[in-house]
């Protein structure tokens, strides 16, 4: 079966945080994985496909965090939880943080591939 992704997924366990948009719910986590295209990660409130989320995304050990528009692709409830798993996709991603993100992602590679 072929990927059907654009970008190579890391796992990856870093900060976020998010702001449901244009309302003032908010909350932090942990993210699942990340790619230069989105993101994956959990949150508390149910929310609508499509909706805009901003972020706030931190990458401790380079250091580095930047601020980012997303949008929800998808929405999974998880079983015994009250949770939900989404998946995120980037919006207008400024270059600087592009491309300090595909550079990290690059290094992550790097290092599982040696390992």
């Amino acid at each position: 079966m072929q990927e059907r992704r654009r970008f190579v997924r890391i796992p990856e366990n870093l900060q976020i945080s998010y702001e449901i948009m244009p309302s003032v719910k908010s909350g932090a986590f942990i993210t699942k994985n990340i790619s230069q295209g989105g993101i994956r990660f959990f949150v508390h409130d149910l929310i609508p496909k499509n909706s805009l989320l901003k972020i706030k995304l931190t990458i401790k050990n380079i250091p580095f965090s930047f601020d980012a528009m997303v949008k929800l692709i998808w929405i999974r409830e998880e079983p015994q939880s009250e949770r939900y798993e989404i998946g995120v996709e980037f919006v207008n991603l400024p270059k600087k943080s592009a491309k300090t993100l595909i550079a990290y992602i690059k290094d992550i590679l790097e290092v599982s591939h040696r390992a």
